[in-house]
């Protein structure tokens, strides 16, 4: 963040301020951003909040806005994100903290309309939008759940074919990267994964011979951190639990319960074999989502001839 605006903010600075001078506080900054010396930066930085220049002001606007966000002082960050979205309003990490300083001040509507307008440009990692204002408060709004209802994209999987997001059990891995839009990474990597925040949302794993083996998809972390809804069949989405699965797929191949409500289920249709996993919620539960009760939490497809790569215990500790 600091060195990429260092070099633009230097370049037209009100007399009395040096470009040395503007250089080394946004050096500093950071220095004690990385120590979490917060209130070093607000008192470093608080002697530029005359400058002139567009980007210079935001700089300082925005990282005044995050050391007083993370020291709990809510309505000074607020000023501060203010400022700062007002002078750059296509910066996105700004207007996500605005968007938690206007929640946790009182100004939900501000906060509603920025957490839409981000999902409507197309965001699909939306973590730091849901964490900024506190997790557990955010997603605790029904009015949030209805922004992702109404702006929520479906991602379907058929677990017959074994296929999602345009991709099939069996395919060349360059063919996956291709559809998925993906860079060829290492090839010595077995997996293609993506993630939101720290979350994985899909895992994608390769066999020897280079082909699509499995698929794991993060249903829990989807629907907390992007605008995607799973959907496996009609009457079996996002939302199902171990009743609406059997209901849907017919009587599983295989069953195990845990004590901690942990449910995994597995059918073999065909050449593929479809294993889905339940669990009780993360607090809090989306609406319709029965926190008390088993969830579905990570479907896998995979080959019949695959080796399992992950066990249920892994894909709970993402």
């Amino acid at each position: 963040m600091f060195r990429s605006l260092i070099a633009v903010v230097i370049c037209a600075l009100p007399v009395g301020v040096s470009a040395q001078d503007l250089e080394s506080a946004l050096g500093q900054a950071r220095t004690y951003v990385e120590a979490h010396r917060y209130q070093d930066v607000i008192d470093l930085l608080a002697p530029f909040d005359d400058l002139t220049e567009v980007e210079a002001r935001y700089a300082v606007n925005a990282e005044i806005g995050r050391a007083h966000f993370h020291l709990g002082d809510y309505a000074a960050a607020d000023a501060a994100f203010r400022a700062a979205v007002l002078l750059r309003p296509q910066r996105v990490e700004t207007a996500l903290y605005l968007q938690a300083t206007s929640y946790l001040t009182g100004n939900r509507e501000q906060a509603y309309a920025i957490f839409r307008e981000v999902i409507a440009s197309g965001a699909t990692d939306l973590h730091l939008a849901v964490s900024l204002p506190g997790e557990r408060l955010f997603l605790g709004d029904r009015e949030v759940w209805q922004i992702l209802d109404e702006l929520s994209r479906p991602l379907e999987v058929d677990p017959d074919r074994g296929s999602v997001l345009g991709v099939e059990l069996g395919q060349p891995r360059r063919e996956v990267e291709t559809t998925l839009g993906v860079e060829s990474g290492d090839e010595e990597d077995s997996a293609l994964s993506a993630s939101a925040g720290p979350y994985l949302t899909w895992v994608f794993v390769f066999d020897a011979d280079d082909t699509l083996a499995q698929i794991t998809l993060y249903n829990e972390h989807l629907y907390r951190y992007t605008p995607f809804r799973l959907e496996l069949a009609p009457g079996l989405d996002w939302r199902a639990g171990p009743a609406e699965a059997t209901s849907t797929l017919g009587a599983p191949t295989s069953t195990a319960t845990a004590e901690d409500g942990l449910v995994v289920m597995s059918w073999t249709r065909g050449t593929v074999r479809l294993g889905l996993e339940f669990a009780p919620p993360r607090t809090p539960a989306p609406p319709g989502v029965d926190p008390e009760k088993p969830a579905l939490r990570v479907v896998r497809i995979s080959t019949r001839t695959s080796l399992e790569t992950e066990t249920p215990s892994d894909s709970m500790s993402s």
